[in-house]
């Protein structure tokens, strides 16, 4: 949710969309889902704030190739 330029949130805006999103959201698959995709972009991030930057593509190789390994 972005902030105004007064630093102010929308509190009612913030609200009906976590609600929007709980709606479409109703079930541990569907939750589990949602974070899966954008888990890889997560962990960039945090492996970029971290000083060791990757990116989600390649997170995404070296993990199709632990699942490969793994099988």
């Amino acid at each position: 949710m972005k902030v105004n330029p007064d630093g102010i949130l929308n509190l009612a805006k913030a609200d009906s969309k976590l609600r929007a999103w709980k709606k479409r959201h109703n079930t541990p698959a569907k939750v589990a889902a949602a974070h899966r995709k954008v888990l890889l972009a997560r962990v960039s991030q945090s492996m970029a704030f971290e000083d060791q930057p990757v990116s989600a593509d390649r997170l995404k190789t070296l993990t199709a190739r632990l699942k490969a390994k793994a099988s």
